[in-house]
């Protein structure tokens, strides 16, 4: 985990880079639908190692996020379901304006999405995020 202070500009570019490695993905979840999750996609069948989140939170002074978590500790993490909250629960060192929306995830549906794009959200206050798992 790693915080930094940053600047809105900076944060948007870093974003941009972002959103460009995963041009032409669809997000496994969609936080501006009434389902919240995209149709499925064939995975890779590569193994999953890492879970990955920037986030750039604007509450309390505007600060760049960078979370990766071994994709174990997600599997650890999961209930008896499979299922776990990313944001609140997995990103439990830092605390963003993020948590209140906690994003619920099923390891299930990540490994039969398989690597790329988990979520792509802007909050309306500005901040956003982006997660991913390779």
């Amino acid at each position: 985990r790693e915080a930094t202070p940053v600047t809105v500009t900076a944060a948007q570019a870093e974003f941009d880079r972002l959103r460009a490695r995963f041009a032409g993905q669809t997000a496994l979840i969609d936080m501006g639908t009434r389902s919240g999750r995209s149709p499925a996609v064939a995975a890779s069948g590569r193994p999953l190692r890492t879970f990955h989140t920037v986030i750039f939170d604007r509450r309390g002074g505007d600060r760049l996020v960078d979370v990766s978590v071994p994709y174990w500790l997600g599997r650890i993490y999961a209930r008896h379901d499979g299922s776990f909250a990313w944001l609140g629960e997995l990103t439990f060192l830092d605390d963003t304006e993020f948590d209140p929306e906690p994003l619920q995830l099923s390891i299930h549906e990540i490994e039969r999405h398989g690597p790329g794009l988990l979520v792509d959200y802007r909050h309306p206050g500005g901040g956003q995020f982006v997660s991913w798992v390779e």
